[in-house]
């Protein structure tokens, strides 16, 4: 499971970095309880990203069932997390999540100087495009996660979706909601007026009438792009 708070690059340009890191603490402390409470293990926290195996070091026979409840947790969490952030005074944060399920190379890793306790394979770096992929207050899950999971969740249509290191295109499933170890639903976003790149760009247009171009140009303003 990879998770990645959307639009952290604008949050951290607009406060200052004591505010920043304050931020970030609180929110890795609410993440951690409920990563712990699904028996997850964190592997690392980079940046405003957190990643947590189900599976390794130990394997248990629920391990996918508990990384999708824990990431539908995660999400619900993120709605009492920003009841506190309006009473700071500060912005709301969103989260994506990516979730893939594979067979993948663990142990430590590094040097007699430092080593650290990880996961390396194409499952890993699949697991990273996925989560790419997802918008804010989404996750989105693998065909191989779905596959192991359809009896109990509730995911959107299906979308195939290319991705870097993959020569076909992979397909990814909406997560909704899932009725083990209880019935949870993700909380629904408004999405699309969150911009995932702020541009300012200029847009030239003609108007059509039935199936002929007028004459007069227009110009307009591309402001985001998604």
């Amino acid at each position: 499971l990879l998770s990645d708070i959307r639009g952290f690059t604008a949050l951290a340009e607009t406060f200052s970095a004591m505010t920043v890191v304050e931020l970030l603490n609180r929110y890795f402390s609410r993440m951690t309880d409920v990563i712990v409470q699904y028996g997850g293990t964190i592997d690392k926290l980079m940046g405003d990203s957190i990643m947590v195996l189900f599976g390794a070091p130990t394997t248990e026979i629920d391990d996918v069932e508990r990384a999708v409840a824990c990431a539908v947790e995660m999400q619900r969490a993120m709605s009492d997390f920003n009841q506190q952030n309006a009473g700071l005074g500060l912005p709301d944060m969103y989260m994506g999540i990516g979730i893939n399920t594979g067979e993948v190379v663990a142990g430590p890793v590094g040097s007699a100087l430092h080593q650290e306790y990880t996961v390396i394979g194409d499952e890993v770096n699949l697991t990273s495009r996925i989560e790419a992929q997802s918008l804010r207050g989404q996750i989105l899950i693998s065909e191989n996660t779905y596959r192991l999971a359809k009896s109990f969740v509730l995911v959107g249509e299906p979308n195939k979706v290319k991705v870097k290191g993959k020569r076909e295109a992979v397909t990814l499933y909406d997560l909704q909601g899932t009725t083990r170890p209880r019935s949870m639903t993700v909380p629904r976003r408004e999405i699309r007026k969150s911009p995932r790149v702020s541009v300012h760009m200029p847009c030239y247009f003609y108007r059509l009438n039935g199936k002929c171009v007028a004459t007069e140009q227009f110009c307009g303003e591309v402001v985001d792009l998604s």
